[in-house]
């Protein structure tokens, strides 16, 4: 063999054994590498929103804003605020961080997302943003506008709804909007994720006449290993209402927190009047000033809506069916569910049944049955038999000449528009999900959160929708990300009347949160 053949031979061995080892070992160490890694978790917050905090509420001095965010129940947070000052000095203060709900739903993660609310402390009462970052370097930091307050004039009684959510029966919209104004309401706040076109067309008009204030509430983006919606108790009716009531607080002095379909009426209907529900909240107000919130029960009525005309006419419409609304359940030991009635000024946060934390000095009431409750005006096929009766001729002759003043007035531009049909029955779906994962949780072990967005629905009708759809953008901070809402509109829905995701569409870095 010459010895240039040795030399390629020597040369030839190298390379495989290069070869080998640049490919074999590297891979088996980093297989066995893999067995030690770790995944970090890093903090991804979702900013609902930010409010001034009224001076009046406060028992320290300075100036606060409160952010409101969603998060990972799992996870605690620090948060850090940035303002300036006349002199262009930078005060930076740490916010102090309390969760939504520390109740029922603090002790597991089923649901692994919740609300919570930071209050920092800022250079001046009405600054136009602060930077917020999840450390305390502002050049990691995300600029966030601070709501401004909508009113000026003071409301005695505001009702925040629950979002809607494929919300199609505009005669009970109708029916929940007209008892709460009848009885004394003036100020009706409607979050929107997703409804029908007729029932859109409806709120417009009020809202045209400073009756309602509709607010988006789209969907949350998809973060890059979640989707937040399915992971928020009940579509985020707590964080909702939360939202709702900082809202209103510059200008509210009682809010009350609710369904469309859930109202406080006097225990004996035919006792009905302009101003009823003010003068129940200002009795209970005067029996109990340390009061920071009323809890009522609530009890079902029968109510069977009108037989349904296909495409008939808004002016059409009547409140006539309540009179066949003869029945509801008796006050009983067994307590029921509770709605929620609030003084603005003393509560920070509202749970779906209650309310949460309470001003300092400030307590929860709840009221007995008797005394006032909830009617639950909810929609039955099935005749009650038992129950206490009632007569609710006088709420509908009320309710129907207030109506007709509307349609002459507040709704004469769509007064002769025609409305799509009762569509109640499409929910049998989403009612049959509800009931599978209530069935879960006497087994003590559940499969999701309880969310519509887990339920697959499959409506029986078409009917056209409008959804709140949301723009959002993104700050990192060293491995955390801060998410904030920049803009949204109001869409055409997808299909079954779902709202779509909200769109990520500005960030400072190359990781998606």
């Amino acid at each position: 063999m010459s010895m240039k053949m040795k030399f390629d031979a020597k040369v030839g061995l190298l390379y495989g054994m290069a070869l080998y080892y640049r490919t074999t070992n590297i891979w088996t160490l980093k297989n066995i590498g893999d067995a030690f890694l770790s995944r970090r978790n890093p903090s991804r917050l979702i900013i609902i929103g930010a409010f001034y905090r009224n001076q009046m509420e406060q028992n320290v001095p300075g100036n606060y804003v409160v952010i409101q965010f969603l998060g990972d129940v799992q996870q605690t947070y620090r948060l850090y605020c940035f303002s300036t000052t006349q002199n262009g000095k930078q005060f930076v203060y740490q916010a102090h961080i309390q969760r939504i709900h520390q109740g029922k739903r603090f002790v597991n993660n089923i649901c692994s997302m919740a609300g919570f609310i930071a209050e920092c402390r800022v250079t001046s009462q009405f600054l136009p943003f602060v930077r917020i970052s999840t450390k305390g370097n502002v050049n990691e930091s995300l600029k966030l506008p601070i709501e401004k307050v909508s009113e000026k004039k003071r409301h005695k009684l505001v009702v925040c709804m629950a979002p809607t959510y494929a919300l199609m029966e505009w005669r009970i919209l109708l029916l929940g909007i007209e008892l709460w104004l009848t009885l004394g309401a003036s100020r009706i706040i409607i979050p929107i994720q997703s409804i029908s076109k007729d029932a859109f067309d409806i709120l417009q008009e009020y809202e045209r006449a400073g009756l309602v204030i509709l607010r988006h509430w789209p969907k949350w983006p998809i973060l890059s290993d979640k989707n937040p919606n399915g992971l928020v108790l009940s579509r985020g009716i707590e964080e909702s209402h939360v939202n709702c009531l900082f809202f209103a607080k510059p200008w509210a002095e009682m809010v009350a927190f609710t369904d469309l379909d859930d109202i406080l009426i006097p225990t004996q209907p035919l006792k009905v009047y302009s101003t009823a529900n003010i003068d129940i909240l200002q009795n209970l107000a005067n029996e109990h000033p340390q009061a920071g919130s009323f809890l009522f029960e609530h009890r079902d009525v029968r109510m069977v809506l009108p037989k349904d005309e296909p495409m008939s006419q808004l002016d059409n419409f009547n409140f006539n069916f309540l009179i066949n609304a003869n029945k509801k359940k008796k006050c009983t030991v067994w307590r029921m569910k509770t709605r929620v009635i609030v003084n603005a000024s003393r509560v920070d946060t509202i749970n779906m049944h209650e309310s949460g934390i309470n001003r300092l000095g400030y307590v929860q009431v709840r009221i007995p049955c008797h005394r006032a409750h909830f009617y639950h005006m909810r929609h039955s096929f099935r005749e009650q038999t038992t129950g206490q009766s009632i007569d609710m001729n006088n709420l509908v002759r009320l309710l129907n000449r207030n109506f007709q003043k509307r349609l002459k007035t507040t709704l004469r531009f769509i007064a002769k528009q025609r409305m799509n049909s009762s569509l109640t029955e499409t929910l049998d779906d989403f009612d049959k999900c509800v009931i599978e994962i209530n069935k879960e949780h006497f087994k003590l072990k559940v499969s999701r959160c309880m969310t519509p967005h887990v339920c697959y629905l499959k409506l029986k009708s078409e009917v056209k929708c409008v959804a709140s759809v949301g723009n959002y953008e993104f700050a990192y901070a060293s491995g955390d990300f801060i998410l904030r809402l920049m803009s949204a509109r109001f869409t055409d829905s997808d299909q079954n009347c779902d709202a779509p995701i909200s769109k990520i569409v500005k960030g400072n870095y190359f990781y998606a949160p």
